[in-house]
């Protein structure tokens, strides 16, 4: 048998022989497109009619009819076809829209609905783990902005005793709504402490700062006052102010519950259990 003759590689120009060159696998022969069938250029790499990667097959029909083997890579679309791009460009302006809608929602305040606000649902349980009875409570739209603000304050003291933070963070904006809503005659010394402890808890710790300091403007060496001051101290981090509340807190206390005030009966539990509680803040 003759051998082939040998022929420079149009690629690399090496001496080669055979339908490949040895040196760097270039096709010595002429090569068909797997895409479109167009008779390629010696050494292209890509077909002039189609733009398709050279060696890259794709489902066709070759020149006896059979359906060619489906390759496993990614083919690559036609420059013309460019709706997958369009699909893309809409997606995002559609998420970009959706990003700004929800921040500008968030940004907005909220203005809870009092409407059965002091209702949990049926057959849920309380905040002490007792099983909320299925009879509807009142509605508290329906009552006066004192006994709204009383509820709401003794639905949130029940929650914070259990731990069951969610139902102060949802309630207490309620409750302060309920409080602004007060007449200015119904703003006494317990409602002004109750809210301002709210606020502190919260971290509104200016507005509970400002209340204190009506309070003790009302009464002086009041006890719910050094409470709420050492209470926004020390949620604040300022140790030393909130030590100082405390101990002006304990320093008056005999004295102060001798005046038998209507606040200190009120709240009566409270006060004994800060005095005797290690933490300003409790």
């Amino acid at each position: 048998m003759t051998a082939s003759p040998s022929i420079s590689c149009p690629r690399c120009g090496a001496a080669a022989i055979g339908n490949f060159c040895a040196a760097c696998g270039a096709a010595l022969g002429a090569q068909h497109c797997g895409s479109c069938g167009t008779v390629l250029s010696t050494g292209a790499r890509f077909c002039q009619k189609c733009g398709s990667p050279v060696g890259h097959s794709v489902p066709s029909a070759d020149r006896t009819g059979s359906s060619a083997v489906i390759s496993s890579e990614r083919v690559p679309l036609p420059s013309r076809d460019r709706t997958p791009w369009v699909v893309a460009g809409f997606l995002v302006l559609v998420t970009v829209a959706a990003v700004a809608y929800f921040a500008n929602k968030r940004a907005e305040p909220s203005i809870p609905s009092m409407a059965n606000a002091g209702n949990a649902a049926p057959g849920t349980a309380d905040a002490g783990g007792t099983p909320v009875p299925t009879v509807r409570a009142p509605d508290l739209s329906n009552m006066t902005p004192k006994e709204q603000y009383t509820r709401l304050v003794a639905r949130i003291a029940r929650a914070d005793a259990a731990g069951d933070s969610a139902t102060v963070i949802n309630f207490t904006p309620m409750a302060l709504g309920a409080y602004t809503n007060l007449p200015p005659g119904d703003r006494d010394i317990d409602a002004r402490y109750h809210a301002a402890m709210l606020e502190a808890r919260v971290g509104m710790l200016d507005n509970a700062r400002a209340l204190a300091d009506t309070i003790m403007k009302a009464s002086a060496d009041n006890l719910l006052g050094y409470h709420v001051r050492a209470a926004v101290a020390g949620f604040g981090g300022d140790s030393t102010a909130a030590k100082a509340a405390r101990a002006a807190f304990r320093a008056h206390y005999d004295a102060e519950l001798k005046k038998d005030r209507p606040e200190y009966a009120l709240n009566r539990s409270v006060l004994e259990a800060y005095r005797k509680s290690a933490g300003p803040t409790q």
